[in-house]
Formats: structure tokens, sequence, C-alpha cells
């Protein structure tokens, strides 16, 4: 097993005392024509990662990505305040009442007993949970705002911004081409699913991703037009996001190639999700991150449940957001199989990439060192179920990557299984 680091919290640090200051001169070009500063959007007073200097160039294709954020993504929202994270992420903070549809009433509370961990296991924060002089005023909705750095940087060959969302864009899914599986599905209906998630940093080749996802799903008559399916990861994504561990949301109406405003895809990259009033964050990046073979190891425990009608998603006990029933035909009310799997994604597998799944290391390593998913279950109607004789996830090359059976344990590793593989770098895989 090849040695491994994980991308440590100093690395934040760092960057933060670097760009930890206020900066007075635009890079961008203080010489904005009227329709550029119109378009542009707000930047945060304190710029804890230094902000880049654009090429004329450049310039022109930061000012179309502003203008598709705020007419697409954000269109209608009233940005009370930006801020800046420590990781660099820029956070938007909307006033709930100019976004349609945040206030109407969540699911109840998630139960204290369903975020309880075992002993060296702990709950994975967003970094805007770890950091709360990050926050925004009181009241309003946090927006982690898409970069589309590579589309800036001039990184990509598309044509357009459109092309480049369009293109650059893969969505989380079972069952699509150029990917490989870790875990299992249970083909019974739903009306939630849930799990506590624990993804490792590991390696990750540019063009990939590697996440760990809860879902719903409904395939309908041809996987390829009808699927539908929502679902949360717990994602390292190098196709269209920067790498870095992130919470994430997606959804699909009409197969997984169907990706756009309304119809699939990721939050933040398209529009769909509704952000609830009242949240703490977004899909956002999760700190701090687990330490292989050291305690503690921290989860992400996920919930996504139809509520009145709404596919409502849950990270630590907190209601984020729903993707409305009326987008769907198939999962207006409930899901027809449950998921919990790690997919790797190569969209080149000629030769398979060394990206990892979890941490790379083999699920046979167990605890500290895999990638698991512990208390995997589903509920329909008022009762709940564990996910006993479940469909292994396909396709998997076994030299590739891997998962252990669904284990049998006490309380509260009720039902839990390890996952991962280090991908092309194993002998064999191919």
């Amino acid at each position: 097993m090849k040695n491994r680091k994980t991308v440590g919290f100093a690395l934040l640090v760092a960057l933060a005392a670097v760009g930890c200051a206020e900066i007075g001169d635009d890079p961008y070009d203080p010489a904005l024509d009227e329709e550029e500063a119109a378009a542009r959007l707000p930047e945060p007073a304190l710029w804890r990662v230094p902000r880049p200097a654009l090429s004329s160039e450049q310039r022109g294709r930061q000012f179309e990505v502003d203008r598709y954020i705020r007419d697409n993504l954000y269109r209608g929202y009233r940005i009370v305040d930006t801020t800046q994270t420590y990781s660099g992420d820029i956070v938007d903070w909307v006033d709930p009442d100019s976004v349609p549809g945040s206030q109407i009433e969540p699911p109840p509370p998630v139960p204290a007993e369903e975020l309880r961990t075992p002993p060296g296991v702990e709950l994975q924060p967003t970094e805007l949970e770890e950091y709360p002089e990050l926050g925004g005023p009181d009241g309003t909705i946090p927006v982690t705002r898409p970069d589309f750095a590579a589309y800036v940087r001039g990184e990509s060959t598309d044509a357009s911004l459109a092309d480049y969302v369009r293109n650059r864009q893969a969505g989380g899914q079972p069952w699509y081409q150029n990917r490989q599986y870790g875990g299992f599905t249970k083909s019974s209906p739903n009306t939630l699913v849930v799990a506590n998630v624990a993804n490792n940093i590991g390696s990750v080749e540019n063009g990939n991703f590697s996440l760990i996802e809860v879902a719903t799903e409904c395939d309908g008559w041809n996987t390829d037009t009808t699927m539908e399916l929502v679902g949360a990861v717990v994602t390292r994504d190098r196709v269209s996001s920067d790498g870095a561990l992130r919470l994430r949301v997606e959804f699909f109406t009409a197969g997984g190639g169907a990706m756009g405003n309304y119809v699939g895809g990721w939050d933040g990259q398209v529009k769909g999700f509704v952000p609830a009033a009242g949240r703490p964050y977004g899909p956002n990046v999760l700190l701090p991150q687990s330490v292989i073979g050291s305690t503690p190891q921290y989860e992400s425990p996920i919930k996504i449940q139809n509520y009145n009608g709404n596919w409502w998603i849950a990270h630590n006990g907190n209601w984020l957001g729903y993707y409305p029933g009326s987008y769907f035909d198939l999962m207006h009310y409930q899901g027809c199989k449950s998921l919990w799997y790690g997919e790797v994604y190569d969209p080149t597998p000629t030769s398979w990439t060394f990206t990892d799944m979890g941490s790379g290391y083999w699920p046979l390593y167990g605890n500290k060192w895999a990638a698991h998913v512990r208390n995997p279950y589903y509920g329909y109607g008022s009762s709940t179920y564990w996910p006993d004789g479940a469909s292994k996830m396909v396709p998997q090359d076994s030299l590739c990557y891997s998962n252990t059976a669904m284990t049998w344990g006490a309380s509260p590793w009720d039902r839990y299984f390890f996952l991962g593989g280090p991908g092309g770098d194993a002998f064999g895989c191919d």
C-alpha cells in the first residue's frame, strides 16, 4: 500500500494567514464598463485567500460567469452580505424573502439519537459550522457561489460557459458509463433514506471524481431517459469542482445525461434545489478531515426524506433544503429503491484511473483506515427497515475497488460496510 497524506487543516490556516487582509486594488480592472459593472457580483470585504489577478481575456470570462450566476442560479435573489471562507469559497448571504419556497415547513427535527456516534468517531462539520466567525447576518440563507475557475482561467476548450456547464458536469449516479462502484441498493418503495458516511481523503486524478452517496431512485422504462434520483454525497470532485472534500446534493429527472436548470445536476451548477430559510450552511467544504489510521474519524449523517411531497435533505441534523416533488414524474411521493455506495468516475477508462475510492485503502483494513457507511436504512410510511438482502452495486472490478458484506453489529454499529481501493495503482487494475 502506498504512503498517503491528508490535505491538512494547516494548509487552510496558512492560506488564511497569507490572504487575511482587505485588498484595495481591483485585479480585474479599475475601469469597468457600465454593463460589466452592473453584472458583477458583490465581493467580500475581507479576502481571506487572495483573489487572482486576471488578464483581459480572463476578465471577460469572469464577467460571463457572474452574469450566468446572477441571471440563472441567483435569479431574483437579494444578496445581503458576501464573505469568504478560509478555504477560499465565496458565500452569498441571501434574504429568504427573495427565495421562492424557502420558508415552507421543513420535516420534524432530526432526533438526537440519530446523531450519536461510536467511540472514536465524531460528526464532520462543514467549514461554516466549524468557524462561527465565517457566518453572515442573522436570518439570511448562505449560498456557496460556484467559481467555474477552470473556465475563467481558460483551461477548457469550451467556446462558452453554457458549453462548459454542459460538458464539464458529471453527476454521481448508479448504473452509468465510465464508473465503478462499491456498495448496495435495496429495491423497495421508500420515503426516507439515511446513512452515516465516512469518506477519507485519497488521491483524485484531474477530470475524475470519487464520492460516497446516499440516494433514492426510480429507473422508469429506460434509465438513460427516465431515471429519477435525489442524492447527497461526500465527494472529492475534480470534474466540476476544486477537489476539496465537500458535501454536495444533486437530482435527476430525465436520465443521467439530461442536465440543466430544473432538469438535473449538482446544486451550484444548475438551479433546482430550494435552500431552506434558517439553515446554518449549504453544500460546503467539510472540516476537519479524518487522518488515516488515527482517531477521531469523522462522519457525515445524511438524511433524505419525502415530506409533504418534497424531497428534503439533512446533514448533521440540519435541514438544508429540498427538491420540489413537482420536478418528478416517478418520484413525486416515493422512491423505488434506496442506495448507499461509493463511486469513482473516469471519463477515459481505457487505462483505469489511479483515483482512490475513499482513502484508497482496501475495505478489509477496516475502521480508521477504509471509508465506511454506517447504519444505512430506509423508511416507507411510518416504518423503517434495515437493507438486509440488499443487492451489490455494479459494475465493480474487485482488482480496483471493493466493499465488505453488509455486516450486523452491536449498536451503534447496527449495520455497516467498508469500501475503497486504490484504483489503477493496484496490481491488475487496468
